[in-house]
């Protein structure tokens, strides 16, 4: 019998890897705004020699003002695209449309553990709706509708090594569609709430509801495009975690825990974090049970456009 139902096999590929130092990131932060600085100095005073005295603009000075301007016509496009996700809007209103362009196809998949007695999950989507929660009686179980004109069956890839480490690929396939189209994509996925998990999920364009209330989680990466992001860990922790998120364009809200420790190291672009009850810790976050509890949640959070809201 096979592990995985209704299947088609693709090469595995590495799952987690390894966060970001958020020390280093810090330092280059300031050293990149630290340079930017000195340009705009230096630019401003090349312009204005330029336009007093008719000195001529040096070339590296033409090439910045098209570096300012690419930048100023990009972050205007970024805010636009966030305001379209904010208030779900056009191609942004990522609920599937109610008037699809080809045949709407509804298929499940079933994974068996054959022997597991650990997981590394890796889930893909391009874009759509994805919901992930425990409830699986083996490795995963899901349903997953979506507009065949837009989208093949989801790739489902299941193997265990010698060391009892179950690998799990899910990846969605695109057909070709047009980008900017509202189209049909939902999947609903349940994990073991059984096996010690590494787990890894990627969003391109969407909305992605994670419950991981259950799931024995040991690391846990996750990374958004454009979308919303609602990450929910609360529950009783017997381990710690170690997490890694990331957010492009759009809102996030992660839900933690209040009986174990939390310690949240962040890194936001132009948008906000609202830390909602948890305490500065120079430029990090805890809440009271940090340096308490036996167990920690340790999580590393990098913002782009958007707000980040811990609950």
């Amino acid at each position: 019998m096979s592990a995985v139902k209704s299947t088609t096999d693709i090469p595995s590929e590495p799952l987690i890897t390894k966060p970001r130092n958020h020390q280093f990131m810090k330092t280059v932060q300031a050293l990149s705004w630290l340079v930017t600085l000195f340009f705009l100095v230096a630019l401003a005073w090349a312009i204005y020699q330029a336009i007093f005295n008719g000195n001529p603009l040096p070339i590296w000075a033409w090439v910045g003002v098209a570096a300012l301007l690419a930048v100023a016509i990009g972050l205007a496009i970024a805010v636009v695209v966030y305001r379209g996700v904010a208030k779900q809007v056009g191609p942004f209103d990522f609920q599937s449309t109610s008037h699809p362009v080809g045949e709407i196809r509804n298929e499940a998949r079933y994974v068996e553990a054959i022997g597991a007695s650990s997981l590394k999950a890796d889930i893909e989507m391009l874009e759509g709706i994805l919901r992930i929660s425990d409830g699986a009686t083996e490795v995963m179980d899901g349903g997953f509708s979506f507009d065949s004109a837009d989208w093949k069956e989801p790739i489902v890839e299941y193997s265990v090594n010698d060391a009892g480490l179950g690998n799990l690929l899910m990846k969605q396939q695109a057909t070709g569609r047009a980008a900017m189209r509202q189209g049909h994509c939902e999947w609903t996925i349940r994990l073991s709430q059984d096996l010690p998990m590494d787990l890894q999920v990627k969003i391109g364009a969407g909305e992605a509801h994670l419950d991981l209330v259950g799931i024995r989680l040991s690391r846990l990466r996750v990374e958004g495009g454009v979308g919303k992001l609602e990450l929910d860990l609360r529950g009783e922790w017997k381990q710690s975690l170690d997490a890694f998120v990331k957010t492009g364009i759009g809102d996030a809200v992660l839900r933690l825990p209040k009986n174990v420790g939390v310690h949240i190291q962040s890194t936001v672009g132009f948008g906000s974090i609202h830390p909602n009850g948890l305490s500065r810790d120079g430029d990090d976050y805890i809440n009271e049970q940090y340096g308490k509890s036996p167990v920690t949640l340790n999580i590393i959070i990098e913002g782009g456009i958007g707000k980040i809201s811990l609950e």
